[in-house]
């Protein structure tokens, strides 16, 4: 019995839809320089909107800056994630300008909230019609009543991403994926948001009731294989996961890869937006009692606070242009290696011609193509640790199969391999800004300044001290190119 009256009552700390819609007002009210609330679309059923807010600095303006999403709610029970958004939006607007960090993030970032996303099926489960109702509410059988055993979709399996791969076709099943993919109003108000931008990561928040908790999901394992980006997505999720303590306040959240494609968020809004999304399993039970809520709440922000600093570290970005009109063009942007050539391809934005990779430091071949121009190669392109690296693209049209071959290489290196001194010839030096030697993790070990035709390594740092063997990048800018050379250092 004492069980029973626990799932019949929510604690008063959860918000109901009414609250959360005035917060969200009046959030959006007195911080109206830095926030702007929206409506993505309306639910089916009960005609509930469905909000989003965006906090920024020059808000209602869409800049050049890294976008970032944090969605809660695609399950009805699953309540944490709304409190962790409405905690989190209350943390970042109430510290601007007051907090450096936190100022930094929202003059540089465009930092967007779904926090309830299911309000109708959400509505179900805060009136105690169903406290472990998963679906919205959906009418399947068309008969004009909300019916607990028949009706609703599970939101999570209603994306168009190997749709007819997961879920139910039962209508009575907790994972009944709807007669279609994109079936449902609050499945499209994602879509549509996500397409017209260009988000860098998402979180998507859930807890579970049964299955794997306080773990953070990131895409893709199937049939043996994984995501192209596995490599880069699978550091940020161990790092999220590294940041969240456990609700038993010993040991943290775990990384684990999604097995299976299926209609779920994370797969759609990477496999076809691009966007490095992570299911977060908050806690160990879909609504936890509300006083340890906002613990659970400050416990997560450090994880989804990462996203906000990870997003100018190491990786690749600038802007594509076309050669004679200036105009931004929205190219594709491949990065050999890390490139699948069945999902659609990672473009740059319409408006200003942007283009983000996430990556970890090292070197990295790069191709930038599009329809009606010649494509062009970057050979060698040096990512260092804890910075974007800048590469801004001129695109020149073309006709009929003509095209601009690759670029040829401008630093000569003798010997090479090397042991103890490198000679560095560069062609045309005077047009050269610096010349820089990384190592093979894109960390800086000298920079040879006002460089000339010819000069000498020493295989030393900028300290002076001998660097250990291996391979070393020299890297040659010109204000508008940048040349680069291998070589190998191997001690005797």
């Amino acid at each position: 019995m004492i069980w029973l009256l626990f799932l019949l009552s929510i604690d008063p700390r959860y918000h109901t839809f009414n609250e959360v819609a005035y917060e969200l007002d009046s959030m959006a009210t007195h911080y109206s320089s830095i926030t702007m609330l929206d409506t993505l679309g309306y639910t089916d059923i009960d005609s509930l909107p469905i909000f989003a807010l965006k906090i920024s600095d020059s808000v209602t303006m869409d800049e050049d800056e890294p976008e970032i999403l944090y969605i809660g709610c695609h399950h009805a029970e699953e309540l944490i994630g709304i409190e962790i958004c409405m905690y989190m939006i209350d943390d970042l607007i109430s510290n601007y300008n007051i907090d450096s960090t936190k100022t930094h993030w929202i003059n540089n970032r465009e930092i967007w909230f779904v926090p309830l996303m299911n309000p109708d099926g959400h509505n179900v489960v805060m009136t105690h019609m169903d406290t472990i109702w998963r679906k919205n509410k959906r009418d399947n059988d068309n008969n004009g009543f909300f019916d607990l055993t028949h009706d609703g979709v599970d939101l999570n399996r209603n994306y168009d991403f190997y749709w007819s791969n997961g879920g139910s076709t039962d209508f009575s099943s907790e994972f009944y994926r709807g007669p279609y993919s994109f079936s449902e109003s609050e499945a499209r108000a994602i879509r549509d948001l996500t397409l017209a931008h260009s988000f860098a990561f998402c979180i998507t928040y859930h807890s579970a009731r049964y299955g794997l908790t306080e773990v953070v999901y990131y895409p893709w394992r199937w049939s043996g294989g994984y995501s192209p980006d596995y490599p880069f997505i699978r550091v940020i999720a161990d790092t999220i996961s590294k940041r969240i303590i456990k609700d038993s306040g010993t040991g943290h959240y775990t990384a684990l890869v999604g097995q299976g494609l299926d209609g779920r968020a994370r797969n759609w809004l990477y496999g076809i937006c691009g966007i490095f999304t992570y299911c977060l399993e908050v806690g160990t039970t879909t609504i936890p009692p509300g006083s340890i809520v906002d613990d659970i709440c400050q416990r997560n922000l450090p994880g989804a606070y990462y996203l906000l600093e990870r997003v100018e570290e190491s990786g690749i970005t600038g802007c594509i242009y076309d050669s004679l009109s200036g105009e931004p063009v929205s190219a594709e942007v491949v990065i050999n290696g890390y490139y699948d050539s069945s999902l659609p391809p990672r473009k740059s934005d319409v408006t200003y011609g942007r283009f983000l990779r996430i990556l970890k430091p090292g070197v990295y071949d790069i191709e930038v193509r599009n329809c009606g121009y010649a494509s062009m190669y970057y050979d060698d392109i040096v990512v260092s640790d804890g910075q974007m690296t800048e590469l801004n693209v001129l695109l020149n049209r073309i006709s009929g199969e003509s095209t601009i071959p690759r670029p040829q290489k401008k630093i000569k290196i003798i010997p090479n391999p090397s042991s103890n001194f490198v000679i560095i010839q560069l062609d045309q030096p005077s047009d050269y800004s610096s010349l820089k030697i990384y190592d093979t993790l894109g960390r800086l070990v000298t920079n040879m300044e006002n460089p000339s035709g010819e000069m000498t390594w020493h295989c030393v740092d900028d300290n002076n001290r001998e660097v250990s063997e291996g391979i070393y990048w020299f890297v040659a800018t010109t204000t508008d190119e940048r040349t680069t050379k291998k070589v190998v250092l191997v001690r005797r």
